[in-house]
């Protein structure tokens, strides 16, 4: 509503909208800049339950957009959406798992394998021999990238030389079989790399080496209540989501877990009464967190209890979400929906349907897939690189 574009009006037969004549009586449109993507002028019908409450319906929203208006409360979105790849191009439709190397680079995985897409020169290549890539994780501070590939799930490790074409040995971490997600990060003030995999209600954690060979050591093993659902190293801390909790766990150190929603406080107590997954934790500053769960963002001090009145209510049952500071954005079925986590205000949504990842350049951009819009120039034309020795690249791509 905050559009400069956005109207409110009656529909009318000259408007070309599907309906019976009957509903037509009943109908109304919005129509705004932001409702589709890539971003141009578009209209919704709604159907109202009868002529004067679509009536009331045009008369409330024209004079909430006036408000805003006298208010100067603009457009205030931070993200703006650009293609980085043909979306004609079949592996964006089958991509898993996504991440950015940098500006030129995104890697995807899909049951195929890892492939880089080089977005300014239109060449793909593909890393390794890899199958059924599930996450891809970049460890840049020990310049190596983790995958969890495979049937079984196994974490593999190669040195990031390896997304330029180079043929590298892969390292396998053997008992991460089964595994559903991982977390890296520094620990010691950032003198060691750390790579963090969860099983079930399992954690290992393991420091990482590169000097000729990659190579590990697991120094510590832990168990979470539940199944974990979420994890990310704040500081020499690993944060565990998991249903209806999250907890943090000192790395380096022996200790107990800290609470991160504690059970004595009566107004966070209906968490645990009906229990709901855990998206992330954010840290916003040393003393306070915002827990995002499925249903609720609630904001908490270092010691677990609630540290603002306000909570975050998402506008449509969420999937996931992601954290570029200040803003959190939060993925549904049909849209993204950005917020700003200092001033809990709702303010830009993404209108795309089945968003499957997001990610950030510095220069605020988004990958998506599974929806796609057509190009109106004609399609790019990619060339393949596979390792030598590889064979053909495969039909699907």
């Amino acid at each position: 509503m905050r559009d400069r574009a956005f109207s409110v009006s009656p529909v009318w037969s000259s408007d070309f909208i599907p309906g019976k004549k009957k509903e037509m009586l009943r109908m109304f449109k919005v129509t705004a800049s932001q409702l589709s993507a890539p971003s141009n002028r578009y209209s919704i019908p709604i159907l109202a339950d009868s002529e004067n409450e679509r009536s009331e319906w045009v008369r409330v929203l024209s004079e909430l957009h006036e408000i805003l208006r006298k208010r100067h409360s603009g457009d205030r979105s931070v993200y703006m959406l650009k293609e980085a790849c043909d979306s004609s191009l079949p592996l964006i439709k089958t991509t898993q798992t996504a991440t950015i190397i940098d500006h030129k680079r995104i890697a995807l995985g899909n049951e195929e394998g890892l492939f880089i897409v080089h977005v300014t020169i239109d060449e793909i290549i593909r890393v390794g021999d890899m199958k059924h890539i599930h996450q891809i994780e970049l460890i840049p501070h020990g310049q190596m990238v983790a995958v969890i590939s495979g049937r079984r799930h196994h974490v593999q490790l190669f040195p990031m030389s390896a997304l330029d074409g180079r043929k590298t040995d892969v390292h396998k971490l053997v008992e991460t079989k089964g595994c559903q997600t991982m977390t890296s990060g520094t620990v010691c003030q950032g003198a060691h790399t750390c790579l963090c995999v969860a099983r079930k209600s399992h954690v290992f954690c393991y420091e990482l080496f590169q000097s000729k060979k990659i190579s590990h050591r697991k120094f510590k093993e832990l168990q979470t209540p539940t199944n974990v659902q979420w994890m990310a190293i704040f500081g020499e801390q690993l944060c565990i989501g998991f249903q209806s909790g999250f907890l943090r766990y000192p790395l380096k150190r022996e200790g107990i877990p800290y609470r991160m929603l504690h059970s004595h406080d009566p107004t966070l107590s209906f968490i645990a009464r009906q229990p709901v997954d855990a998206l992330c934790a954010i840290e916003i500053s040393s003393i306070e967190y915002l827990l995002c769960f499925k249903s609720i963002g609630i904001y908490t001090d270092s010691r677990g209890l609630r540290s603002r009145p306000a909570e975050l209510m998402w506008p449509a049952t969420p999937t996931y979400c992601r954290y570029n500071a200040p803003y959190l954005s939060v993925y549904s079925e049909n849209a993204v929906d950005i917020f700003d986590v200092n001033s809990t205000e709702w303010i830009q949504t993404v209108p795309l349907k089945k968003m499957e990842m997001n990610l950030y350049f510095p220069n605020q951009m988004i990958v998506r897939s599974k929806q796609v819009f057509p190009r109106l120039d004609s399609k790019r034309r990619y060339s393949f690189r596979v390792p030598k020795g590889k064979g053909l690249p495969p039909k699907a791509l």
